[in-house]
C-alpha cells in the first residue's frame, strides 16, 4: 500500500493566517518559559482604534504576565505585526495569566484580549512515591549495586532494603 503524498492529505488547501477570533493563549514551555499567541480581529482593533482617535497610533502594544498566587508581573514590549511571542524568567509552579494591550501616551491600558490560566511545571524532581508503580528488575538491580565514584543521579541512590545487597 502507498502512502498518501502531502498534497492528497490535505486536498490542496492550506490552513488559514486567521480565525476571526480574539484570543490570546499562554502554553508553558519549561519550568521558566510561557508560549504566548494571539489573533486580534482587524473589527475589533479598528473599534478601539475610533473611540481613541489620535491616541492610538502614539501607542504602543504590550503583553502582560501577572502571577496571581506567586506575586510579580513581567510586561513585554510588542512589536507591531506580531502574533505570539515567549516570556522567559518566571517562576517554576507558579500560576499565570497575561493579557494583550495597548498603552496610550498618557498612560492609559486598554485591553485587548485576556488570556486562559496556567501554571507553570515544577523544576524538580516529585517527592509522590507510588507504591503501585514499581521498578523494572533491571533498575531495581542497579539502584542497588554500587558505582565506582559515587550514584549516577538521585534517582538511584540505594533504598533501605537495597543498603545491604553489595555487588
Amino acid at each position: 500500500m502507498q502512502a498518501p503524498d502531502r498534497l492528497e492529505l490535505n486536498a490542496g488547501h492550506n490552513l488559514p493566517a486567521a480565525y476571526g477570533v480574539d484570543r490570546l493563549v499562554i502554553l508553558p514551555q519549561d519550568p521558566h518559559t510561557l508560549f504566548a499567541y494571539w489573533e486580534i480581529t482587524p473589527l475589533h482593533e479598528q473599534a478601539l482604534r475610533n473611540l481613541y482617535p489620535g491616541r492610538w497610533e502614539a501607542g504602543k502594544t504590550i503583553l502582560v504576565v501577572s502571577s496571581p498566587d506567586c506575586g510579580g508581573q513581567k510586561n513585554a514590549d510588542i512589536p507591531p505585526e506580531t502574533d505570539n511571542w515567549y516570556i522567559d524568567g518566571l517562576t517554576a509552579g507558579c500560576l499565570y495569566r497575561a493579557e494583550l494591550g495597548r498603552i496610550l501616551t498618557d498612560g492609559t491600558f486598554i485591553s485587548l484580549a485576556v488570556s486562559n490560566t496556567v501554571r507553570t511545571p515544577r523544576n524538580s524532581l516529585s517527592a509522590v512515591i507510588d507504591p503501585r508503580w514499581r521498578m523494572f528488575a533491571f533498575w531495581q538491580h542497579r539502584c542497588c549495586r554500587r558505582i565506582v565514584g559515587g550514584y549516577s543521579s538521585a534517582e538511584f541512590t540505594p533504598h533501605e532494603s537495597c543498603s545491604q545487597k553489595e555487588d
